[in-house]
């Protein structure tokens, strides 16, 4: 009787895995959002999940992990999924990989590859809801200063301003800066539909990527019409200001070597007013979160203040960070007005006036079992950080799933049990053959 008890719950061993999961996680979770400088603090602002977000969370929180991963934790989350398909298949009792045939395993390996790549194709491409950071404060503004659209060469095709600023609204921002390479035609053409004040809608603000010395300084503060591009190279860059009395600013963006700035981004005219303290491509994250002491120290040293940039180029639906920056009455601004602020907040580089709020993530770490083990450090991660309302989807999605294939399985068992009972009732009728005739023919 105890044996037959366990057997039937290991029928439900998925979901009440999950169930677990669920359940002690949330006694030890975490809040998604973490500032960057004081990770110990609360934040005061919140993350917003919308219906639709909740109501597919297996699927938002996933696809969302996979999004903020930095290139080791891609392949660590890489080995401990094909892990977790071949102890699934051999859970199962399936005889994809159970048997001892190259043929079986080479096709075991093939439908795990191609469900990767499909996972990885709709995490980059597929539209869908998004979570998004709240306000209460209305001083306070969401800013980006890092994006891209089709007009970079490597911005996602049909990835143009209306969608960039439409990506952006689904994540919260409030601004967001066109840095575009070697071109302002993205942040022109966004500007032409900007909102007449900032509080009405997501304000696209002009800038450009450059390189210097194998840096990528963010130009800020152009004026987009009349500054000709004609090289991609900072130093070679005629900048004509926009109109007012900032002055241009430049931003050191992610990946770069942090321990050699070159000196003319910040002793020239036109110089570095912000680091990115989080930068959204893989490698930017990476960078950002092991030299997380030196960008800090780099900081204080040349007086920058830490910004983030999602550096999207319309790839994913996942935001990795906010810039909040306290600029009072920033609502009634104009377009311009509002940009101006926004560099003045950077030259000025006051505490209190710019914090990074990111969304709280799996630590690589640096040594090889850390490295190794960190798949299960970000499927952790992503159950300490889900609300009551992504844990509930989760808990009626894995059950859904779990009695459904329960009940799939029986019928198949069913119509097993029919098929070897017409096969009984089909031999049992056929007529009976005399030995001895049946020799005497054969003779």
């Amino acid at each position: 009787m105890l044996a037959l008890s366990f057997r039937q719950l290991s029928r439900y061993r998925w979901p009440l895995l999950i169930t677990l999961a669920v359940s002690v996680s949330a006694v030890f979770s975490l809040s998604p959002l973490v500032r960057l400088d004081a990770p110990a603090s609360v934040t005061a602002p919140t993350l917003y999940t919308p219906f639709a977000y909740d109501l597919i969370a297996p699927l938002s929180n996933v696809l969302d992990a996979l999004t903020l991963l930095t290139p080791p934790q891609y392949w660590a989350t890489f080995g401990l999924c094909a892990l977790a398909f071949l102890l699934f298949c051999w859970s199962s009792g399936s005889r994809i990989v159970c048997r001892a045939s190259v043929q079986r395993l080479a096709k075991s390996t093939v439908l795990f590859t191609a469900g990767a790549v499909a996972l990885i194709g709709v995490m980059l491409v597929v539209r869908r809801p998004m979570a998004s950071l709240r306000l209460q404060d209305r001083d306070l503004i969401a800013v980006d200063f890092h994006s891209h659209t089709s007009s970079s060469h490597d911005g996602r095709p049909g990835f143009d301003s209306e969608k960039n600023r439409e990506w952006h609204r689904s994540a919260g921002f409030n601004a967001a800066y066109i840095t575009d390479h070697r071109t302002f035609a993205g942040a022109l053409q966004g500007s032409e539909f900007n909102p007449a004040t900032a509080g009405a809608g997501v304000v696209l603000l002009s800038g450009i990527e450059l390189h210097d010395r194998g840096e990528h300084p963010l130009l800020l503060g152009a004026d987009a019409h009349l500054t000709n591009i004609t090289s991609p190279d900072w130093q070679g860059t005629i900048v004509v200001p926009a109109a007012g009395s900032v002055p241009p600013v430049l931003v050191l963006s992610m990946p770069g070597n942090i321990e050699q700035v070159p000196a003319n981004e910040y002793k020239g005219t036109i110089r570095l007013a912000g680091i990115e303290e989080s930068d959204g491509s893989p490698r930017g994250m990476g960078q950002a979160e092991r030299d997380r002491a030196g960008i800090a120290n780099l900081s204080e040293t040349l007086y920058l203040t830490p910004v983030s940039g999602s550096d999207n180029h319309g790839w994913g639906r996942a935001a990795p960070a906010w810039t909040v920056l306290r600029i009072q009455g920033w609502q009634s601004m104009s377009p311009s007005t509002l940009d101006a602020a926004i560099r003045r907040v950077l030259l000025a580089h006051e505490p209190g006036f710019s914090e990074v709020i990111a969304r709280r993530t799996a630590i690589s770490g640096t040594g090889r079992v850390e490295q190794a083990l960190a798949g299960i450090s970000v499927v952790v991660m992503m159950f300490r950080t889900m609300n009551v309302r992504e844990r509930f989807s989760w808990l009626v999605w894995s059950w859904l799933s779990g009695i459904a294939a329960m009940v799939r399985a029986r019928q198949n068992r069913r119509q097993l049990r029919l098929l070897v009972r017409r096969n009984y009732v089909q031999r049992a009728r056929r007529p009976a053959i005399d030995a001895a005739a049946a020799m005497e023919v054969a003779s």
